[in-house]
């Protein structure tokens, strides 16, 4: 029988569906041993799809939904970026890739074919190995089709949109437009409760991103992303908006911000190590010169908002609004729905390992390293018959996170869209430094702490406004073993930081009832 490592799978011919499916034919010199799946990885990105290979006598045929890629029981368009297809037995994350290779006499004109599908753009061509690569790339408007006239749009027509009048719309921008989730969106969720009908504009920074139900996206940089900030009587964002940003008469801009503050930020931070830190305190003093209101999960982190950002403005002591699916009616059914979605194994329980970023651990300015100090062999040794884990990176490190983990065990949960969904699911937390940790306080669930570098964060890199080690709700652990210990002991570990733990919330969940959309929404919009 012929091996797959004397397999040369050469690709001959392709075809696009009218919705978006790419399909690969090619030569395939006898029956491959074991069966070949295709495997498309994002150059830059740890980020993976894997679809089958269908064979026949000395032939093979790829389909790749590349419209609509499954992605936790929705379909999704493949993100912007170069997308290398390659080969491998199925079922076999560490195998060696298969050579795929394309016929030049037959394939010659691969960059001159553009296919568009909604809004994006697709072109098959050659990567840099000599095997086939695709590029997905948003479909762009004349005046948003180059740098130069985006930055026309910018800086020329921006301000002319700023003479228009202000129309009763929301434009909600999470975590830079990477998804539509987090304080904004309980925002989002409790207008429409509410039975609010002005138009919900979400931002997001590829067309991939899911956007709630009835909301119009517009994507970053664009005339659309300019208009709706131009025009919108309210402004609500978790992060800072871009510096080109200036809130004029008649627009409410709302900071609703990220986490309660455990770790130092902003000006309380005396030596940042992050690559942009010496335009860090400008950029910072000038986006906060334009809040006219920033909400606050907790009493503890009010006046820590006020010394960090050097705010003093109007705090609306609300509670996060992101808290609320976890706090609020209804919560058993949509668990089910998320399980599902997940596709988590009936009986098992759920641990989510979530940690923070490191301010110094990064590529460059922007891209910064997820280090999975978890040894999930180990855990799946000792844990593997009670427990599936899942792993979600620090938006700031989403890129870096590997694709393809402990098959059947571990799962990447970094792209799911809604974080506090995972904590409603999730029967026990390991994290280390993340504000995180107040969120699922609220629900009783146990936590542990994967604490590996904690002199060097606390002392060097970021520093705390608590003292973790007395009051965290949960033990400090240095190595993966202790924490896969932890985690098969924890009526023990329940048991001994009980008080602890009831401190701990008593401190940082006071408004965590559900009703915090609700007051955030009273204080921007009127009760």
């Amino acid at each position: 029988m012929v091996g797959v490592q004397e397999q040369q799978p050469v690709a001959d011919e392709y075809s696009w569906s009218q919705d978006g499916i790419l399909t690969v034919r090619g030569a395939l010199p006898g029956r491959p041993e074991p069966a070949l799946e295709g495997l498309l990885r994002r150059q830059g990105a740890t980020e993976v799809h894997a679809v089958p290979v269908r064979p026949t006598p000395d032939r093979f045929t790829v389909e790749i939904p590349a419209a609509s890629m499954p992605a936790f029981g929705a379909g999704l368009p493949l993100r912007d970026g170069v997308w290398e297809l390659k080969l491998r037995p199925t079922g076999q994350p560490g195998a060696q890739l298969v050579p795929l290779t394309w016929d030049r006499a037959r394939l010659g004109e691969l960059k001159q074919r553009r296919t568009r599908v909604g809004r994006k753009t697709f072109v098959l061509t050659a990567a840099k190995d000599g095997g086939l690569a695709l590029t997905v790339a948003p479909a762009l408007g004349l005046a948003d089709g180059s740098r130069v006239r985006r930055k026309v749009v910018r800086d020329v027509y921006y301000p002319l949109l700023q003479r228009r009048p202000v129309r009763d719309s929301v434009v909600f921008v999470s975590f830079k437009g990477r998804s539509c989730s987090d304080n904004p969106l309980g925002i989002s969720q409790e207008l429409r409760r509410r039975g609010d009908d002005r138009e919900h504009i979400w931002a997001v920074s590829d067309w991939s991103v899911p956007v709630p139900d009835g909301a119009r996206p517009v994507l970053m940089w664009t005339e659309a992303y300019w208009d709706a900030l131009a025009r919108s009587s309210h402004v609500i964002s978790n992060d800072e908006l871009p510096a080109r940003f200036s809130k004029r008469p008649g627009q409410l801009y709302v900071q609703t911000w990220h986490g309660t503050l455990l770790k130092r930020i902003g000006f309380d931070v005396e030596d940042l190590k992050i690559p942009e830190a010496k335009k860090y305190n400008e950029v910072l003093a000038q986006e906060v010169a334009k809040w006219d209101l920033a909400l606050s999960p907790n009493p503890f982190s009010t006046p820590l908002m006020r010394r960090a950002f050097r705010y003093g403005g109007q705090i609306c002591e609300s509670g996060y609004p992101r808290i609320d699916v976890l706090c609020g009616g209804g919560t058993a059914a949509l668990a089910d729905q998320v399980r599902e979605r997940l596709r988590l194994p009936p009986g098992k329980k759920v641990v989510l390992y979530a940690p923070t970023w490191r301010d110094d651990q990064y590529y460059s300015s922007g891209r910064y390293r997820f280090d999975l100090r978890l040894d999930l062999q180990d855990a799946h040794r000792q844990l593997g018959q009670e427990y599936v884990f899942l792993i979600r990176g620090h938006h700031q490190a989403a890129d870096d996170v590997p694709a393809e983990l402990e098959t059947g065990f571990a799962v990447n949960v970094t792209m799911y869209p809604d974080v506090a969904e995972l904590l409603l699911v999730a029967d026990v937390l390991i994290t280390d430094y993340s504000s995180m940790m107040c969120d699922f306080a609220a629900t009783g669930k146990p936590m542990v702490f994967y604490t590996y570098d904690l002199e060097d964060y606390r002392d060097n890199l970021r520093g705390f406004n608590l003292d973790l080690e007395a009051e965290a709700p949960g033990p400090l652990l240095a190595t993966s073993a202790e924490v896969i210990a932890a985690v098969a002991d924890l009526d023990a570990v329940t048991a001994r930081y009980r008080a602890r733990y009831e401190a701990f919330a008593a401190r940082f969940c006071s408004l965590d009832d559900g009703k915090a959309g609700a007051r955030a929404c009273d204080a921007i919009f009127g009760a």
